[in-house]
């Protein structure tokens, strides 16, 4: 999905634009689409 406001990702700290691709973290929580295609090999 397509950010709609301007917020900040939980995982890497940087921000995120609106129009930027975002997906919901294993925790519920809004990151960048490579942040939480990142984090899905870790335990």
């Amino acid at each position: 999905m397509k950010a709609k406001f301007a917020t900040v990702c939980i995982s890497c700290g940087d921000k995120i634009r609106p129009g930027k691709e975002i997906l919901k973290n294993r925790d519920e929580k809004w990151v960048h689409k490579h942040c939480a295609e990142d984090s899905e090999g870790l335990p």
